[in-house]
């Protein structure tokens, strides 16, 4: 059995975060052994922990904290540790440093573009980081990213689209019944959308297509589900559209599935993604789904077939788009259902983790090699 220490920047209900429990839940427990290490407690660790996963909580005092890096050269050699999985930048370009000073294997994933590409030093850590990782990126639309705005050549980045268990969302008029009774939405059109409340999210356009979806259906209710910064602005911008009694910000919510069978329309409002795991919880859901034209949501919207796209900050289609879904019931029907297939064939959790288990496979088998990197040209892409 194989060893793999995962390390993991933040502890909070991200997609990254929710993507790494789907991993290593999935992983072949006769092949692999997960060690989760986080920079906090918090909501990461009690998913991890629920689900019987070890997790060691080392937490990280400055930019460069050499005392954390030896803590973790000491944690790989002392728990024979086989490969390393870093997600996002700062671990990506720690677990390097772990990867050298340890001769570990180091599969690096990037899950969104954020903000490494436009500090140079940063666009220099990177390639440094994809001349010893294994650079796998979420989507084909982030492997591009990183060749033209980073500089990785084509083959040191392998895509692996993130997937989810299609298993968890079943049909349940029930579940959406119990939650519009707990929300007081009773019969009304329920538009919804769940990500955190941060400005790449692009909550402002969803409620300024809110406003706008009411002047045709008057009784439309939106919810928005997930916690940030930006609270207290989305409140006042709903307040200033004349639409706070018509929109519920829900904070982070555990019952993901039953909400969105509370919804009539799903909304992915974005201004940038690497692969949104919301996206394809909703199609999950057999919601009919509009999203933006940004990072992988066009290699999972087949638009007009499993959904419909819209170009970012752009409100006004965004309200024509579900304006036409509610007022289309059987067309929204149709594209709820073709979604569902859509992440059953594309994007199942099971995909994502056989292209890992291939991945750390060849990896741990080529670790004598100088050049181990030569896995991500031959493992095998979503």
């Amino acid at each position: 059995m194989k060893t793999i220490l995962h390390l993991v920047e933040t502890g909070g209900p991200g997609g990254a975060e929710q993507m790494l429990v789907a991993l290593v839940e999935h992983l072949d427990p006769t092949r692999y052994h997960s060690i989760i290490c986080l920079p906090r407690v918090g909501w990461l660790q009690s998913e991890l922990e629920k689900r019987g996963f070890e997790t060691v909580v080392l937490r990280q005092h400055g930019v460069l904290d050499l005392a954390w890096l030896f803590r973790i050269v000491r944690l790989v050699t002392e728990r024979r540790v086989n490969l390393i999985h870093a997600h996002e930048f700062a671990m990506n370009a720690y677990g390097t440093l772990v990867s050298v000073l340890t001769n570990t294997p180091l599969v690096a994933t990037v899950h969104g573009k954020n903000y490494y590409a436009e500090r140079w030093r940063r666009r220099l850590a990177y390639r440094w980081v994809a001349k010893r990782a294994v650079v796998v990126a979420v989507s084909n639309d982030l492997k591009h990213f990183l060749r033209n705005h980073v500089g990785l050549a084509d083959n040191e980045v392998v895509t692996l689209h993130n997937g989810i268990d299609s298993k968890a969302f079943p049909e349940s008029d029930r579940a959406g019944a119990t939650v519009r009774r707990e929300l007081g939405l009773g019969d009304r059109s329920v538009i919804g959308t769940i990500g955190n409340l941060y400005p790449v999210k692009g909550h402002r356009y969803f409620l300024e297509a809110a406003a706008l979806v009411t002047k045709t259906i008057p009784n439309a209710a939106f919810v928005i589900a997930g916690r940030g910064d930006l609270l207290s602005d989305l409140q006042h911008t709903a307040q200033m559209l004349g639409i706070d009694r018509q929109v519920l910000f829900l904070g982070h919510r555990q019952d993901i599935a039953a909400l969105l069978q509370a919804m009539d329309v799903f909304v992915l409002p974005s201004l940038s993604e690497g692969l949104p795991l919301a996206l394809l919880e909703a199609m999950s859901a057999r919601k009919p789904v509009v999203g933006t034209a940004v990072g992988g949501v066009p290699e999972v919207i087949v638009d007009g077939e499993t959904g419909l796209i819209v170009p970012p900050k752009d409100a006004p289609a965004l309200a024509h788009k579900i304006v036409f879904l509610l007022t289309h019931p059987d067309e929204a029907m149709r594209l709820g259902r073709l979604a569902r297939l859509r992440v059953e064939e594309q994007f199942s959790v099971s995909s994502m983790v056989r292209g890992y288990e291939d991945l750390y496979a060849r990896c741990v088998a080529d670790r004598s090699s100088v050049d181990y990197r030569r896995a991500a040209a031959s493992a095998r892409p979503n």
